[in-house]
């Protein structure tokens, strides 16, 4: 995967090529918060002063591309750039991740029974105990499955923010599955290690099964803009 400074523009704010002005505007505002605060897993991956350069690079490639001139010149460059070469391939790499996400356990300490979701909790429990396994080795590994799971650990969305660092609304779009406004991948099998470590669960198996359905969605997605082009 190219370190986000040596990305261009587009690739920086996670846009395509021929994204609209509202495009680059959303894009520009989901990629830059996911670099911004304190995040647990953010500081984890980069130091602070690296952290602050990143979100000049960032604020830098929304400047030059939320300008319609400058916008075309810099289009111009990197056709010109393109003919010379071969695009990079992008490979995730997430490592680092894993040990924060162990060291994370030795210091959680659980919230107080949450009531109100006690009813969804009690039918878990039953369905767990029947099934005499891990409950998180029959519950699909979706944004449903993270919720009911946590909803059976008695721990509120709440909760899991303030011990990852990770923002309420990141943590509500993982359970949502609104994966058009997470940021990189590299970034939400962060996440969702830092989730599934939470609550209990095994946080490898749980982030590579969910971060096959970021995949597949944000694939799909790009496929329907290429055809949508044709």
């Amino acid at each position: 995967m190219k370190e986000l400074l040596e990305q261009d523009h587009y690739e920086v704010l996670e846009v395509s090529r021929d994204a609209s002005s509202k495009e680059i505007d959303r894009g520009y505002r989901v990629v830059r918060s996911a670099y911004e605060g304190d995040s647990l897993a953010l500081y984890s991956v980069f130091g602070e002063t690296e952290a602050g350069a990143i979100l000049e690079r960032i604020d830098e490639a929304y400047q030059i591309l939320s300008d319609s001139s400058a916008r075309e010149a810099y289009d111009l460059l990197c056709q010109e750039k393109e003919e010379s070469k071969e695009e990079a391939s992008i490979d995730a790499n997430v490592d680092a991740f894993a040990s924060v996400v162990d060291d994370m356990g030795q210091s959680l300490s659980l919230a107080h029974p949450n009531t109100e979701f006690r009813e969804e909790a009690d039918v878990l429990d039953e369905f767990e105990k029947a099934a005499g396994s891990p409950l998180d080795d029959f519950l699909p590994v979706d944004g449903a499955g993270l919720r009911s799971a946590r909803i059976r650990s008695d721990i509120d969305l709440q909760k899991v923010s303030d011990v990852t660092k990770i923002s309420m609304t990141n943590l509500r779009n993982i359970e949502q599955e609104n994966f058009e406004d997470l940021p990189a991948s590299v970034y939400v099998r962060g996440f969702v290690m830092a989730y599934a470590k939470t609550i209990e669960l095994d946080a490898e198996r749980v982030a590579a099964a969910y971060m096959e359905r970021v995949e597949a969605s944000r694939s799909a997605q790009s496929r329907g803009r290429f055809l949508g082009r044709r």
